[in-house]
This record gives structure tokens, sequence and C-alpha cells, in this order.
């Protein structure tokens, strides 16, 4: 699932982005105060999900969208004042871990961003022997600027940090003259504005150690699922052993190859309860067809065998091909079908009572509620 949201993240604003370079400029008219709303949504999400340095690429923005009326409108092509910008994006997305607001990194910050708008102000009198210099190509600045930061990509853990991006995108697409400048900042501000309600989505909706989709989202299909599906509630079997014995990472390891294997259960959806507790839903389908894909999912996780990083490594062995001893994970089910006038939390807590005989049972096995 997260794969396919960062995708989409990625695709859509670009497909957008090409298609802006066709349209003719007519068809764009938009208001200025809309697109300053646009951009005070987009800082306003940036700031309560604490994307700092989205707050510092989107930031210009508003002030190059405030209508001339207000008498602050900027010159984007004035003396110096492109590359000032380049190099200012360029900066904030070489950025990408949390830091205090009052960090020297974010005063650099500012005072790149301060630099900017003097000279695009005409602030800073620019020397006549300087002018020569002023107005340089920048396509392959542009292009270093632009390619420069994804070489630390892996290090943007979430969604909305693309969120930084994309302005930085829309200062190349104008520096090109691909489009007006006024809709290529619109256009970066309503894709900074979808990066972070797709950052919004993910946090709410799927777990952050999984992966897979939780316990808000379980919520919500069951109560557009219709009638007569079928619920398993999925336990790991003695989960508290693998904390103890090999400690918190090999039990956070366990959990991510519980959500792995059911997630390759035919015909349902996996979610994360909570703690140790996985459910999976199916369709209205035979009751024996849900029992055979779950005693395959059974399977799969008997023999999956786990092989934990060493946490004491010696120096001694460093080098050496030794391997750990296998862990072998086991899960118990219990089912339990939705019936006419039932509540989700019926349903809900009948799968728990199976899953409680499953574990009387002797554990590792599927128990259907009667």
């Amino acid at each position: 699932m997260k794969l396919r949201l960062a995708i989409l993240n990625i695709l859509a604003p670009c497909v957008v982005l090409l298609i802006l370079g066709y349209l003719p400029e007519q068809s764009l008219l938009i208001p200025s105060y809309v697109a300053t709303a646009i951009v005070l949504l987009t800082l306003g999400r940036a700031f309560l999900l604490y994307q700092q340095q989205v707050v510092f690429s989107v930031l210009p923005l508003l002030v190059l969208t405030l209508p001339p009326s207000l008498g602050l409108s900027l010159d984007v092509y004035a003396p110096f004042a492109l590359p000032c910008f380049f190099v200012y994006l360029w900066v904030v997305n070489l950025q990408w871990s949390q830091r205090p607001w009052l960090h020297p990194l974010h005063l650099i910050n500012l005072t790149l961003l301060i630099l900017f708008f003097a000279f695009a102000r005409r602030d800073i009198v620019v020397p006549d022997t300087w002018l020569e210099y002023a107005y340089f190509p920048m396509f392959w600045p542009s292009l270093f600027f632009a390619a420069s930061p994804l070489l630390f990509i892996r290090a943007w853990s979430r969604i909305g940090r693309w969120a930084s991006y994309w302005p930085l995108i829309a200062l190349v697409a104008m520096s090109v003259k691909w489009a007006d400048s006024s809709f290529l900042f619109l256009w970066a501000s309503f894709s900074a504005l979808f990066s972070l309600s797709l950052d919004s989505y993910v946090l709410s909706y799927l777990d952050e150690l999984t992966g897979i989709a939780g316990r808000r989202a379980l919520g919500f299909k069951l109560k557009t699922q219709g009638k007569h599906y079928f619920l398993a509630m999925v336990d790991v079997d003695h989960f508290k052993k693998f904390n103890d014995t090999y400690g918190h990472q090999v039990g956070d390891d366990v959990l991510k190859v519980i959500a792995k294997q059911i997630s390759k259960t035919a015909k349902a959806k996996a979610y994360r309860y909570g703690g140790e507790e996985f459910c999976l839903v199916f369709p209205n389908l035979p009751q024996d067809e849900v029992k055979q894909a779950l005693e395959s999912t059974r399977k799969r996780i008997e023999e999956y065998a786990l092989y934990p990083k060493s946490l004491d490594r010696k120096k001694k062995n460093r080098g050496k091909a030794t391997r750990a001893k296998a862990i072998h994970i086991t899960a118990s089910f219990g089912v339990a079908q939705h019936h006419s006038g039932q509540s989700d939390e019926e349903v809900i807590e009948r799968a728990d009572k199976a899953l409680y005989k499953a574990k009387q049972a002797g554990r590792n096995c599927v128990i259907v509620a009667k």
C-alpha cells in the first residue's frame, strides 16, 4: 500500500506538470487570492505534520502569490534573484531530519531566504559591472540543483517530504519557460498539498512498523464491506518469548514477517489490529474457501525461517561466514462470519473468542466460530 501511494505521489504531479506545458494560458486564469489561500493551507498542514523542509520550501510561494496591490510583489527575474532562489531551495532540499526551529541550519535557511527577497525586491544595489554576470544560462545549473537532492532520497522516509521538492521542480520549469511562473507556483502549491495529504493518510491509516493498514482503516473497511463477510483474528504464538529472549528488535522483525505473510492470503485484506494481533477480512465467500486460504497462510508462517541479526558480534568473529540459528514462528487464527443484524464489534468479539479457543487447542491452528 505504501509503495503504491509513493508511486502515485511522484507520478501524479509529474503528469500534471507535463500537461501544464501544453495548455493555453487563458485556460488557467485563477484569482491570485485563491493561490494565496492554497499556499496558506499547505503551510498550515506542513507545520502541523512537522515537515520543516516543506515549510521553508513553500514559504516563498506565499509572498510570490500575494496580490500586487499589497506592494510586496517580487521580481524573480531581477539580477541574481533567480540563482539565489535556486540556491535557497537547493539547500532546503538537501535536508531531511527534524531539528529545533532555532537550529543553526534553519538560521542559514532564513538568511538565504532574506537574501532572495532582497534581490527580488531590488533592495540590493547591483553594480553595473556585475550585471553582465547576472543573467547567465540556468539550464545546466538548474538540472544539478534538481538532481542532487535525489541522492539522499532514502533518508526522506515520509511521503510528505516530497512536498519540499515540488517548488524546486517548479523553479526548474520556470527557468526553461515551460509555463507561466504564476501557474507553476500554483502547481507547486497543489502538488505539495497533495503530498502532504497522502502523508496524512499514511499516518492515519497505515501501520508505521509493518506497512499494512491499521486499526482505523479496519473500522472503515468493516463499515463499507457489506453483509456476510468473514473476519479472522490472527495472534502470534508466544510473542512475549521473542521479546524476552532476543530483544524488541527481533520482536519487531517477527511482526513484519507476520504482516508480510498474511498479506499474501488469497482474497483477503490484512490489517494490524494492535500489538501482536492482526486481522484478515474476506468478502462473502464459502466457509471452506476461507478456511483453506487461512490454512495456507498458517503453513506459510510455520515454514518461514527468520534469521535474526546478532546483536553482540565479537570482533574475532567478524568477517567469518557464521549464521544464527533460525527462529520459527507460528500463529493462531480465530474466524467469525458476519450475520444479518450483527454489528462489526460483535463479529470482532466472536472472532476473538474463536482465537481464544485456538490458543486453548494448542495454538498454530484455525478455529471457525459456530
